[in-house]
């Protein structure tokens, strides 16, 4: 169980009480995550394992000046909390001064959010998940292939304290249904998944007839050459590309040039037009299909943002530091990224390609460049064939060298729908098609 918001600060409010005796004229800041984990496994077709753990843990942040230091502990009995308030006030007083050290926040205004905690989440027990596996379970025997997956949730509390007056507390709920489809021959694998804070968007059912149906089609592939292709990502990629594009949108990294980002002579792109007309990210604490914080876990406010428009990059994120360092107002730590459908249909997508690739989800992405965003990875769980707007055939894997850069610049048509992956649930994101991709080598795996 989470704790609610009077127990979250009387359990803070104790600590800074015990810490203004142990280290007094010291700054405090208290970081509290509390809540519950749980799920279920199965795989040849059986339920494997289940789990459920409540777990509190703290996060204590001394300051001595410009010295600090920190610690975490999940034991949060009274006699603990001290001694590990000690050994944090013994550490701050003896490491070098952090030049980069930014003033704690006192006392702050959030914007208001939707609710994302659903009560039905925190209820879901080991009963529920069992008969959730049991039925995509039974699904895939009917079309005689093997099912394994995952159905895992969780309720947690973020809540943060400190000795300037700050206080914040968001309470949040998420549930994960994914299920992989492999044939008996094993030469074909689907994949399907659903990620969302209520229950009532998950649907393990269709998930199941989803990934059932691209383990059936991908069956006995037929060998296709490595190259650059025009290819429909379906979300669950395009999500995965996504993430490391992100991930690379800080500001110091481009003005130290040390990102794509980074202008050539020095300082940010930022005004200058890297995508296609048709890209446009923001992120927003109050999107209503994926409600987040409204603060980071520096207790500083989340804004919407528009990080491209229209193909521009128009915003890069900024710490407090390196805002201060340059005259620019800090963004805080986004989350909850989402980048805005078109127009397509999944059938306008196809039939935008002469000659192409459907690919389901990419697996194993790590970074080839980052200065580039270049990434590698493999793509898994189903890739078929397009011909004259049709999917004519399932094809072997691929291993991918590529760019959300170059991804978005060549993009042709992007879905209505968008969509978060159970990988990424950071990001929302729709379907696209894309020319140019590069497959780079065969893989042998299914």
């Amino acid at each position: 169980m989470s704790l609610d918001e009077k127990a979250a600060y009387q359990l803070l409010g104790d600590l800074l009480g015990l810490a203004r005796k142990v280290a007094p004229g010291a700054d405090v800041q208290l970081v509290l995550n509390t809540g519950r984990n749980a799920n279920t496994r199965f795989a040849a077709s059986e339920i494997t394992s289940t789990g459920d753990v409540e777990e509190t843990e703290i996060q204590v942040g001394v300051t001595f000046g410009r010295r600090h230091a920190e610690a975490t502990t999940n034991q949060t009995d009274p006699a603990s909390l001290g001694a590990l308030l000690e050994r944090v006030v013994q550490m701050a007083r003896i490491v070098p001064e952090d030049p980069e050290l930014q003033p704690m926040l006192g006392a702050q205004k959030y914007p208001s959010v939707p609710p994302s905690y659903d009560p039905a989440i925190e209820r879901l027990g080991a009963a529920e998940r069992a008969a959730a596996a049991a039925s995509a379970i039974a699904a895939a025997e009917a079309a005689q292939v093997a099912a394994a997956g995952f159905y895992s949730h969780s309720v947690g509390a973020l809540a943060l304290a400190n000795s300037a007056g700050l206080r914040a507390y968001h309470r949040q709920t998420l549930a994960h249904f994914t299920l992989t489809a492999r044939t008996h021959d094993s030469t074909g694998s689907g994949w399907a998944g659903a990620v969302a804070d209520r229950l009532a968007d998950i649907d393990p059912r269709r998930v199941a007839a989803t990934a059932i149906d691209k383990a059936v089609r991908s069956a006995k592939p037929r060998r296709l050459e490595p190259g650059r292709y025009t290819v429909v990502l379906e979300p669950a990629a395009v999500a995965d590309l996504l993430g490391f594009l992100a991930g690379s949108l800080g500001a110091r990294a481009a003005d130290e040039g040390r990102s794509f980002f980074a202008r050539p002579g020095g300082g940010t792109r930022i005004g200058e037009k890297l995508f296609d007309e048709s890209i446009t990210l923001r992120s927003d604490p109050a999107e209503p299909g994926q409600p987040s914080a409204p603060f980071d876990v520096e207790g500083f406010p989340l804004r919407p943002y528009t990080w491209i428009e229209r193909g521009t990059l128009r915003a890069l994120t900024y710490s407090r530091f390196w805002a201060a360092k340059k005259g620019q107002q800090p963004t805080g730590a986004p989350r909850g990224f989402h980048l805005l459908g078109g127009q397509a249909s999944r059938e306008d997508l196809l039939k935008g390609v002469e000659r192409g690739l459907l690919v389901t989800r990419f697996w194993y992405t790590r970074y080839l460049d980052p200065q580039t965003i270049t990434i590698t990875g493999l793509t898994r769980d189903g890739v078929f064939l397009i011909e004259k707007g049709e999917i004519v055939a399932p094809v072997n894997n691929f291993r991918f060298n590529e760019s959300p850069v170059n991804m978005l610049k060549n993009v042709e048509a992007l879905s209505r729908e968008t969509v978060r992956s159970p990988f990424a649930p950071n990001v929302r994101a729709p379907a696209l098609r894309t020319r140019e991709f590069n497959f780079a080598s065969i893989s042998e795996a299914v």
